[in-house]
């Protein structure tokens, strides 16, 4: 999937959406201006990009008033670091290219 940016690749940039939402693009691939600029340029990222961030403002609505306990809170990150380095640890075992 592509639209009239040369410089930019629309599945690049989708697959990188939660990172810019969450602020937190690590600087391997895409740069927050970067992704801005294409979002600026292409309706079809702008859309989905939209529709991602309503989801999240209305769970952020839906589940502000409760708080996870720490305990938990480190639980789940851990379990997303153990995760995100046995992702990372496939893709470079397959030879794939980390996105």
């Amino acid at each position: 999937m592509s639209c009239n940016d040369d410089d930019v690749d629309c599945a690049e940039v989708l697959a990188r959406v939660y990172a810019f939402l969450d602020h937190e693009l690590d600087g391997r691939a895409l740069t927050y201006d970067e992704i801005e600029a294409h979002l600026d340029g292409c309706g079809s990222c702008l859309s989905k990009y939209d529709l991602e961030r309503a989801v999240r403002q209305v769970l952020a609505r839906s589940c502000a008033c409760e708080h996870a306990p720490d305990a938990l809170r480190m639980k789940v990150l851990a379990q997303i670091r153990e995760v995100r380095i046995q992702v990372t640890e496939d893709i470079t075992d397959s030879g794939l290219p980390r996105i």
